[in-house]
């Protein structure tokens, strides 16, 4: 009796559940987000601008060959410690001019289609700052392609964004990736608003402690 009485009940807590139809998952909605590649409020800006609000230069390159350009800078920037990237500044005279010469030189560093052997590239100064790696070289592929030893990309910056008279370079595999950190830095460097920025006081201080603790070469 007792296992007929299992039994039984098991049918009908079958049966019943089996008239209940399930609640579908709602499938979550993704955000597109677009990113203006070219945006122009009217100011004129100058590297000084972008070390104000943190960014952290490693090097000056010589412009004399980046058709009138007048000023570029290779360095990192994040809103946070843990979140560093790295950046390629180009400064030109205004906004037009950033267009109309620095354009074709930005397309020609950025994207899987990035020119980064020195016979085809535009503008050899910090080619090898452009690369993933310093030390890869070209193998054969197309564009953005390396070495097997450092992987298949090859290329830093995914893509690029002009701010006012500055051309911004910024890391990434794709746009998808490289123009949320563009963004990140033009809304910075908008606003100028930042309440907490010890995190970069205290990075230069050790930046600064290690250069003279460290015996030169």
């Amino acid at each position: 009796m007792k296992k007929i009485f299992l039994i039984f009940n098991i049918i009908l807590i079958t049966s019943c559940s089996s008239d209940v139809t399930p609640t579908p998952t709602p499938v979550p909605k993704e955000e597109k987000v677009i990113f203006e590649q070219v945006i122009d409020k009217g100011n004129i800006l100058s590297s000084k601008d972008f070390f104000d609000i943190g960014f952290n230069e490693y090097k000056e390159y010589n412009v004399s060959k980046l058709t009138e350009a007048t000023e570029a800078w290779y360095g990192y920037w994040g809103p946070d410690e843990d979140n560093v990237k790295y950046y390629e500044l180009r400064f030109y005279p205004n906004h037009s001019t950033a267009v109309s010469e620095g354009k074709a030189f930005a397309e020609d560093d950025t994207g899987e289609n990035a020119k980064l052997e020195r016979k085809n590239t535009m503008w050899r100064t910090g080619l090898s700052d452009r690369k993933v790696n310093a030390s890869c070289e070209y193998s054969h592929g197309k564009h953005g392609t390396g070495s097997s030893k450092c992987g298949k990309r090859l290329y830093k910056y995914g893509d690029y964004m002009i701010f006012n008279n500055v051309i911004i370079l910024c890391e990434g595999e794709n746009s998808k990736e490289a123009f949320p950190l563009c963004h990140n830095l033009i809304n910075i460097i908008s606003n100028q608003n930042i309440d907490d920025l010890k995190w970069l006081d205290d990075m230069k201080k050790k930046s600064y402690e290690e250069s003279i603790l460290t015996p030169k070469q």
